[in-house]
């Protein structure tokens, strides 16, 4: 309880909870991180990073809602209780890497602003398939944000407490969208069971809990009254309350708490006025019952906190008939002050163990499940990690340098697309043209900048240059990341031993596999394909960069540049069917090391509603 409001009141067993929370937090991302970057070497740190912080968020997500019933079901969990606040802000801020992170990396540097993007590049609302789970976690990030925001007492004074309680219940909301996001998203598109299953041990974790506690008030709520011949409710006998301690009643749906201490009974409205805690399950210290979830405070005869506090509760009478308790089911108004009933002396029975998050000293009942809970967590996430890292199957081998930069020779060209082609050494040392997509830093095509550069040599049939690019590379296929900045490219001199571009002989031919956008699937991310970076693909190609087209078999797998049946872009006419199974008809035609696959977007694609093979399994739901 505090005069005033500040932004945390601190103290020592606060400080100490947090020191604990902050370890466990740096323990797991240091793990999550150090392993990943050990088994999968070709991961960027992007994708390594949004994984562990993800990962990490939903872990203190089932932590946070399994402290409530935890507590409810044994005392002994209050002291986690008591800080949990601390836990749904620090959840926040880490899921808020995740989130940011995924928004920018997989959204941002293209055409469109991120945030549209998130909601206009997949919009396959109608299948489980094809769902966009990306906005399922943007719509449990803000609910997150909004909890976060409105942590604060302040908060919980201006909204009333019920209302602030009501509200605050909508993180079940939150966490049945964070639920779906992993399902549609990752897991359907890794297709582990190790993954879904951990996923699911920790969904029937919580609803057990939940069910196991909600039986228990359940029961005793359902508990029939007796009544005398004045309507009075019989409670128990005094032995049976502990000194200092309360019992509890339920009368039409409400609790009253009965609290004895020294020879004294008085009974007030069982609910906290700071966040509904249950004071009967509190105690009287210094004189005050003090409520088990925060330690807030009320005298117990006058139904009011003590001053300079403003917290009243509704105050109940009480008469002793021989040894039994009876309790008036009328209640006072709030901050009555009521005369305790006296009881007669009895022998004083040792003080109950309770828990008082400022006061800071954890009973020794407590401490032995604490020991065992605490340290578990901390196993428990190094498993995980473990886990998780080795469930993780479509990890690609591929390359993208993002701080090396090289410089290469040959001659650039437009069409069919941004190129360049250059003179190397086959593994006989013999002279070969091998042909290199370009494409620009961000999600965007070269072709302005290509153009630009081709257009101050209007009379030159060829022109050789030297650029400086990244190399994106996998399977063998390579392209380039052209640098933006001045003079990137460069004119040379004509190389006679590059020979002009040939166009092979054009064979038709119906394929199955999927678009993608090459510069993100050769490398710049990982994984760069699937229904998890379907929108970053739509992104990229929407940009400019020229759509592919995949199909692989046991033998080979192979790569085509998507382009017109009259030799212009299909970008945006084939937005629809990226990063999805698909069939496709066209003319294939073999230039230098790669592929043209000329098509009729409209005609030439036929969209699979079911998987191809295990490379391109949407997961657990088909159409």
């Amino acid at each position: 309880m505090s005069v005033k409001y500040i932004p945390i009141i601190w103290n020592p067993f606060k400080t100490k909870y947090d020191v604990i929370f902050a370890l466990f937090v740096v323990l797991y991302l240091t793990g999550f991180i150090s392993i990943s970057m050990y088994l999968y070497p070709q991961l960027i740190i992007d994708t390594i990073i949004i994984r562990s912080f993800g990962t990490l968020a939903i872990l203190i997500l089932h932590i946070i809602l399994a402290i409530g019933p935890l507590s409810r079901i044994n005392k002994s969990f209050l002291p986690i209780l008591y800080n949990r606040r601390h836990l749904g802000v620090s959840m926040f801020l880490i899921v808020s890497v995740h989130a940011v992170y995924s928004i920018i990396f997989f959204h941002g540097y293209g055409v469109n602003n991120p945030l549209y993007n998130l909601f206009t590049a997949n919009t396959h609302y109608e299948s489980l398939t094809f769902f966009p789970f990306q906005i399922l976690g943007f719509f449990a990030y803000l609910i997150l944000m909004v909890m976060a925001f409105t942590s604060h007492d302040f908060w919980l004074n201006f909204l009333s407490p019920k209302v602030w309680k009501a509200m605050h219940m909508i993180v079940y909301i939150a966490y049945g969208l964070v639920i779906m996001h992993v399902v549609l998203g990752i897991i359907q598109y890794e297709n582990s069971p190790i993954l879904f299953s951990l996923l699911f041990l920790g969904l029937v974790t919580i609803l057990s809990l939940h069910i196991i506690s909600g039986y228990k008030e359940y029961k005793f709520d359902k508990k029939k009254s007796i009544t005398d011949h004045m309507g009075w409710v019989y409670v128990c006998t005094p032995n049976e309350i502990d000194e200092n301690c309360a019992k509890m009643v339920t009368i039409d749906g409400e609790r009253i708490a009965v609290f004895k201490y020294g020879n004294k009974l008085s009974a007030v409205h069982n609910v906290c006025k700071h966040q509904n805690g249950p004071l009967g399950e509190g105690k009287i210290v210094d004189g005050c019952i003090t409520c088990p979830w925060h330690g807030y405070q009320y005298l117990p005869d006058k139904g009011r906190a003590p001053e300079p506090f403003t917290e009243l509760l509704a105050t109940y009478e009480l008469k002793l008939i021989g040894d039994k308790i009876y309790v008036n089911p009328k209640a006072f108004p709030e901050g009555t002050a009521i005369e305790p009933t006296t009881i007669p002396s009895e022998e004083t029975k040792l003080d109950t163990d309770f828990f008082i998050g400022w006061l800071g000293k954890i009973p020794n009942s407590y401490q032995s499940t604490l020991r065992f809970f605490v340290p578990s967590l901390f196993i428990i996430s190094i498993l995980l990690i473990v886990i998780i890292s080795n469930s993780t199957n479509k990890i690609r081998f591929s390359s993208y340098d993002y701080y090396k930069t090289l410089s290469f020779e040959g001659e650039l060209l437009l069409k069919p697309f941004p190129m360049l082609r250059v003179l190397e050494m086959d593994k006989n040392r013999n002279p070969k043209v091998v042909l290199y997509p370009l494409v620009n830093e961000g999600k965007f095509g070269a072709d302005q900048s290509v153009q630009a550069f081709l257009s101050q040599y209007p009379n030159e049939k060829r022109v050789f240059v030297q650029i400086q690019a990244k190399i994106i590379e996998r399977d063998g296929q390579v392209a380039m990341e052209l640098m933006n900045k001045k003079n990137n490219i460069k004119k040379i001199k004509f190389n006679a031993s590059i020979t002009p571009l040939v166009f092979g002989k054009p064979k038709d031919t119906i394929m199955k596999g999927q678009i993608i956008d090459p510069k993100c699937y050769l490398g710049v991310m990982n994984p760069g394909e699937g229904k998890p970076h379907r929108s970053c693909a739509i992104n990229c190609i929407k940009g400019g960069i020229m759509p592919a087209f995949i199909t692989e078999n046991s033998q080979a797998k192979n790569y085509y540049i998507l382009i017109g049946n009259d030799g212009k872009k299909v970008n945006n006419a084939i937005l629809f069917a990226v990063a999805e199974p698909i069939e496709i008809k066209g003319k294939v035609q073999k230039i230098d090391n790669w592929n043209l696959l000329y098509i009729d977007a409209k005609a030439s694609i036929k969209r699979l509603s079911y998987p191809i093979d295990s490379n391109y399994n949407c997961g657990l739901f088909q159409h």
